[in-house]
């Protein structure tokens, strides 16, 4: 939105961040002696998969990770671009040692998929997943830690992940969540995702399109994490504003207080802006006058 200066916020742990520098430095190391780490790493897995009484049933994905299904659920939904995905996890070295885990029993979800979360193998590994199945990953050190020694991880290490498919939410879902775990009671909603809870009771009529207002704004996240607030004017109906937010602003009436809650389809869509990451929907606290 055409707004004041976002405020960068942190969607995903700091090892993500870790990940995102591990990718990049394989991306800057000697080719020849790439290829040489990769045929080890294979060698690797492959040995580790004899150990294991599933490792025969492991298949090899185009991405060059293996995995196989410890616990199938034929009638689990897979995601699609933009989903969330909540998911338990456990990352060992092949000789048994832990090095990643969510923490203690506890799930975590990645807000939308697709774009990149900076961990690559971690992300393809939901993708070949169905939700309720557990599995096990060969990561060769490319889709996993880099080429860069990082505490207890030597560089150019393959890893074993164990992962846990627990639950998937489109953005709609994930809107719905929002709005029964806030317990709004929803005002307006349209079909193709705008939800509107008025916060005060103004009478007259709506503003509808090409009208000047002023709007008072504080925009989060949908766990509550503030990216940006600010005041400014806009005139309705013509494209200065994201979709959602004009909508919304056109539905209500002066001097009226709302949280209004959108898709990225009404909002930045698959590209994100600033701060926003792609394929994420978004709540305002909004006045008009």
């Amino acid at each position: 939105m055409k707004v004041s200066k976002m405020k960068r916020v942190s969607l995903v742990f700091s090892f993500l961040a870790v990940m995102t520098l591990a990718m990049s430095g394989c991306m800057n190391s000697d080719g020849g002696q790439d290829e040489q780490k990769i045929a080890e790493n294979e060698a690797a897995i492959a040995a580790y998969l004899k150990t294991d009484s599933l490792g025969s049933t492991a298949v090899v994905d185009s991405s060059g990770l293996y995995y196989f299904i410890r616990k199938p659920n034929p009638a689990g939904e897979r995601v699609k671009t933009g989903d969330g995905a909540t998911v338990k996890f456990t990352g060992y070295l092949l000789n048994g040692a832990k090095v990643l885990s969510t923490p203690g029993d506890s799930a975590f979800t990645f807000p939308a998929l697709g774009y990149s979360t900076g961990f690559a193998g971690l992300e393809r590994a939901i993708f070949l997943m169905r939700t309720g199945e557990k599995a096990s990953f060969l990561l060769p050190y490319y889709l996993a830690f880099g080429n860069v020694e990082r505490v207890n991880v030597p560089a150019y290490s393959p890893i074993r992940l164990e992962v846990e498919f627990v639950k998937k939410r489109n953005e709609l879902q994930q809107i719905d969540d929002f709005v029964a775990r806030k317990k709004f009671v929803v005002s307006d909603k349209t079909s193709d995702g705008l939800v509107i809870v008025r916060t005060n009771t103004v009478t007259g009529e709506a503003i509808g399109s090409g009208k000047s207002v002023t709007v008072k704004y504080v925009g989060k996240f949908l766990d509550d994490k503030k990216f940006d607030e600010g005041t400014f004017s806009l005139t309705t109906g013509a494209n200065q504003v994201i979709p959602g937010f004009d909508a919304a602003v056109q539905k209500m009436r002066k001097t009226e207080k709302a949280i209004i809650i959108f898709p990225s389809s009404l909002g930045y869509k698959s590209t994100g802006s600033g701060s926003i990451p792609p394929y994420t929907p978004l709540q305002f606290e909004i006045e008009v006058n």
